[in-house]
């Protein structure tokens, strides 16, 4: 997997944040969209698609899908 920045977001005091248009454009996340979230390792992950842990695991260090 090619990690690249993609941007920056700010925590707000309702603990709400806000994905980059960057990564919302690359990505094509539409207004209303879910988006998922996974912790490991010190890292929080966030994907477009609901994944069982182990396909996230082998996408993340390169496997197939």
């Amino acid at each position: 997997m090619a990690v690249k920045f993609s941007g920056k977001a700010r925590l707000t005091k309702q603990g709400q944040v806000t994905l980059p248009a960057e990564s919302r454009q690359n990505l094509k996340i539409q207004p209303e969209s879910d988006v998922f979230w996974y912790r490991g390792d010190g890292f929080l992950i966030v994907t477009k698609e609901l994944m069982n842990e182990k396909d996230l695991e082998s996408a993340i260090k390169g496997g197939k899908k």
